[in-house]
């Protein structure tokens, strides 16, 4: 896993200046390579999840939000009509963009704090400010919630760096598995990604930057998780 770490260290994304967020929390570059790494070596095993993931676009612009970006991604240069590895990887170049509109790249951040959004089914927690409510766009987002809940490695560790936690970001709100949720999503960032990867396929309405195409699709990203993708085969690094 160092190898990856230092891959992501040294690229051009981690100097990579986004709009209106600026450089990225150099902890969020390296996770987010990480956790690529990890879904990488779980479609290449079959796993259910990640073939969701890298399914061809759809078509259905309501949903996937690969459909909906359609044109952004082939202006650059990016094609998503093949199941596949392929689809797989630009999927997390538009997460990746996702994170920094939505939190900055800090995997601690609550909700936010000017939404209504307080019961344990709709307030946003995370990476990415995905709500529980959204894990009914797909029966294998329960799964997944479950199997983190059992097994909570989400590289936490690493998305800590240069990050400071506000202490109203620690705040979780509402009972039961929705307010479970909000702290899953916060304290394993792995978790947060897939969980919100999925949900780009299945209910892309669900994120404010995607549906106003706000959330840049960068080539760097692309280069990034390719040369992740390498390392993984070379040092023949499944699982993560």
């Amino acid at each position: 896993m160092d190898q990856l770490i230092e891959l992501a260290a040294n690229s051009t994304l981690a100097t990579f200046h986004w709009r209106d967020r600026g450089v990225a929390p150099t902890g969020y570059i390296k996770g987010m390579a990480v956790v690529y790494a990890r879904v990488y070596c779980k479609f290449k095993a079959g796993d259910a999840t990640a073939v969701e993931m890298a399914k061809a676009n759809t078509g259905n612009p309501d949903r996937d939000a690969l459909a909906w970006y359609e044109a952004l991604f082939a202006h650059a240069g990016m094609t998503n009509d093949t199941a596949g590895v392929d689809t797989l990887r630009h999927l997390f170049v538009l997460l990746i963009g996702l994170g920094m509109r939505e939190s900055s790249g800090k995997f601690c951040v609550g909700r936010d704090q000017s939404a209504t959004n307080t019961t344990a089914e709709t307030a946003e927690a995370g990476l990415f400010q995905t709500s529980f409510n959204a894990r009914n766009a797909s029966s294998l987002l329960p799964v997944l919630f479950n199997q983190y809940l059992a097994n909570p490695v989400g590289f936490v560790e690493i998305f800590r760096e240069g990050v400071k936690c506000k202490a109203h970001n620690l705040e979780n709100f509402g009972s039961g598995p929705g307010k479970e949720f909000q702290r899953l999503s916060k304290d394993c960032p792995a978790f947060a990604a897939e969980f919100a990867a999925v949900g780009l396929r299945k209910l892309r309405k669900h994120w404010g930057p995607i549906n106003r195409k706000e959330v840049e699709i960068r080539p760097e990203c692309d280069q990034l998780l390719r040369e992740v993708q390498n390392v993984v085969d070379a040092l023949n690094l499944c699982p993560i």
